[in-house]
């Protein structure tokens, strides 16, 4: 009688066709201290870049593709103008200040790096509060892949080697590789999610 009062289950024919992060997630991952282990032969890591040029321009990552196997990533978010506003005249007073106190001790030497700075941050307040000009806050994460850590070491050397000719620095995603990944993944979701 049991038998007879159960439905058949229905198989749903969709169940086995894999979504797209079934396509993208390798198959075994390890995170290391300062690398990724994807399985065999495939090793990443991953970095943020820390310090950018005062000028770029549109392609000046583009030689970093001679590096071969490289995945390079950029995270835009708009600033919000009011927080913006008031950050900038908060780092205006304290240059000022330091301009300041450097001319009345006699100290020349750093004045004439102050007085840009100073230009530099009321040309900026001002396009920002006329809204002739946007700040956004810009992340560059760098991904390279390599067959083993031996190579993964050298790409990392040239890598570094390539961004300091630019005046740009990367530091190693230490012990947050894996969240290094996931921000690099094309799924339209932050790493804190």
């Amino acid at each position: 009688m049991l038998g007879k009062n159960k439905k058949a289950k229905e198989i749903n024919i969709f169940d086995n066709i894999p979504n797209f992060m079934d396509l993208i997630v390798p198959d075994t991952l390890q995170e290391r201290k300062d690398y990724l282990c994807l399985g065999y032969n495939k090793y990443s890591r991953v970095f943020v870049m820390t310090v950018y040029p005062e000028q770029t321009w549109v392609s000046w990552l583009n030689d970093l593709f001679n590096i071969g196997n490289i995945n390079i990533s950029v995270k835009i978010e708009p600033s919000n103008n009011g927080t913006t506003i008031n950050q900038l005249t908060k780092k205006l007073v304290q240059s000022q200040s330091e301009y300041a106190t450097y001319s009345k001790q006699g100290n020349i030497l750093h004045l004439p790096e102050l007085e840009k700075q100073i230009g530099d941050l009321e040309d900026l307040r001002m396009l920002i509060q006329t809204n002739q000009d946007k700040l956004f806050y810009a992340t560059i994460f760098i991904t390279l892949n390599a067959e083993n850590l031996q190579e993964l070491n050298e790409t990392t050397k040239i890598l570094e080697s390539e961004l300091n000719k630019k005046t740009a620095m990367i530091r190693t995603l230490t012990f947050r590789q894996l969240e290094g990944l996931k921000t690099m993944l094309p799924t339209r979701r932050s790493s804190n999610q």
